[in-house]
């Protein structure tokens, strides 16, 4: 088979982080290629470097159907290469016609004919199999019928089957029949000669449908090779990179009193979310993505609709959609976009600090800078937040120090459940160690912990239990004894008849 795409000392440097080291990269014609590896792996770094998103650093070379190929530039798609990423870049309030022409053009040259334009996508949704009424807005369709026409308007806009096509965790939000629709367009366009990069946690995908494999850990490639010449044991370890005995940290031992009931909470992509957590617990939730691990803990604490199920804490209600209601509770709740939907990034500390009870004083309700500092301060003390400065902009700090800021929000309210979404994402070690000693003394204190986390590693180290969930429900509970990096990865990769 020809070779479409190499790669060669492909490396990527971010302040204080080396996302891709050195590595090389080969795709042929005709092939599905799987890119597998851990969050953070630097998988993700690579394909936005492929798209022209990111710069690679000097040195790094590529070439396509040898030719150089400009790495970090946006020649890749009149070169024939497509992409689908995550979140489709689809519009789905436009119909199927609209959404096929979002990024290249309509069939006219001279005038939209909204007949013409109907026509014409309905016989590219005929060819490709997909069903799909062209008039109706695309929110009509399934995350699966989304999925394929976004990969039918890459093919559009290539003229022909692209020479490259790279899928980023494209079934991520699928259920299994609509996976097998893919998984036969996705065939299709191998056999039309396409090289397909095919990123994915799912290894059960991998021996389905892929050529080859490569496995990225720590932004260093760690192997390539036929798919036919390695089992599912050998790829968890590869992912992994170490034996599963090196991983079982001593664990603190919780209480016996139900603090946060949860049951069958439901909404997005979490069919039923529930969970009892006792109090000086810290309980994790994993998954992948899409299996709505990431989504329960703010179904929970009501930032997101929550359309049945019963919360209680304490033994009373807590009602759905109302985060203000949940932290009069006694919830506090740390989403993992901290940047948008938890922080004011042009305000100051003491003030993204205070932001859920303000520190008034007197009869006439008074607020003030001074009042404030005074309130925050041994706060910042307490978690070592650097510089010690109340006034300081918050998007002057790093992220490990706004990530204790929030953190130091719900210690000054004193929460006695705080739901965290990937806590430590996108800080360093010594931050990362300072967050889990507070998680550690939230937890002696009598209160609890309930995190959910793409780190496997961080769920053994601070976690008394892990709940892991697959098509949004808890799947699995790993007490202490069954705690270790392998079997987390394991279960959340585990292929079953039931998936």
């Amino acid at each position: 088979m020809s070779t479409v795409l190499t790669v060669d000392a492909l490396s990527k440097t971010f302040p204080a982080q080396k996302a891709l080291d050195n590595v090389d990269l080969e795709l042929r014609a005709g092939e599905v290629h799987c890119l597998l590896g851990q969050n953070g792996c630097g998988k993700s770094t690579l394909i936005k470097i492929l798209a022209g998103y990111h710069a690679p650093d000097p040195g790094s070379r590529a070439t396509l159907n040898g030719e150089p190929f400009p790495l970090g530039s946006a020649a890749a798609r009149a070169q024939g290469v497509a992409f689908i990423h995550q979140d489709l870049a689809l519009v789905t309030e436009l119909d199927a016609v609209d959404n096929l022409a979002l990024g290249s053009s309509y069939s006219s040259t001279w005038w939209v004919s909204p007949r013409r334009e109907r026509k014409a996508a309905a016989a590219l949704l005929a060819e490709y199999e997909i069903d799909i009424d062209p008039r109706r807005p695309l929110s009509a369709a399934t995350p699966g019928e989304q999925t394929m026409l976004a990969i039918v308007r890459a093919v559009a806009a290539t003229g022909s089957a692209p020479t490259l096509l790279v899928l980023d965790e494209p079934t991520a939000s699928l259920p299994q029949h609509q996976v097998e629709q893919l998984f036969a367009l996705v065939r299709r366009l191998r056999d039309q000669g396409t090289a397909v990069l095919y990123v994915t946690h799912r290894l059960r995908e991998v021996f389905q449908l892929g050529d080859q494999v490569t496995v990225l850990r720590d932004g260093r490639r760690i192997t390539t090779q036929p798919v036919g010449g390695v089992d599912h044991d050998e790829l968890v370890r590869l992912i992994i990179g170490r034996e599963p005995a090196q991983f079982a940290p001593p664990l603190p031992v919780a209480g016996t009193e139900v603090l946060l009931e949860i049951s069958g909470v439901a909404g997005d992509q979490v069919a039923g979310f529930s969970a009892a957590i006792r109090a000086g617990e810290i309980v994790g939730v994993a998954g992948l993505i899409g299996s709505g691990y990431d989504q329960a803990l703010g179904l929970t604490f009501g930032a997101r609709n929550r359309g049945t199920g019963d919360v209680r804490l304490r033994g009373k209600p807590v009602p759905p959609g109302r985060p203000d209601r949940a932290i009069e509770a006694g919830i506090g709740y740390v989403p993992a976009d901290r940047k948008r939907l938890s922080t004011i990034p042009k305000w100051t500390a003491r003030e993204n600090v205070t932001l859920p009870r303000l520190p008034f004083r007197g009869p006439g309700r008074w607020l003030g800078a001074r009042l404030e500092r005074h309130e925050v301060r041994p706060w910042i003390e307490r978690l070592g937040v650097t510089p010690a400065d109340p006034d300081r902009e918050l998007s002057l700090l790093s992220g490990g120090n706004q990530q204790k800021l929030v953190l130091a929000r719900w210690l000054r309210m004193a929460a006695d459940v705080l739901l965290l979404d990937e806590p430590t994402a996108g800080v360093d070690a010594g931050a990362k160690a300072a967050i889990y000693d507070v998680l550690a003394g939230i937890a002696a204190q009598g209160r609890a912990v309930v995190l959910s986390s793409s780190d496997a590693e961080e769920l053994c180290a601070v976690c008394d239990r892990v709940l892991v969930m697959l098509h949004g429900v808890v799947r699995c509970e790993l007490a202490k004894g069954d705690l270790s990096v392998a079997r987390i990865l394991t279960e959340t990769i585990r292929d079953t008849d039931e998936e």
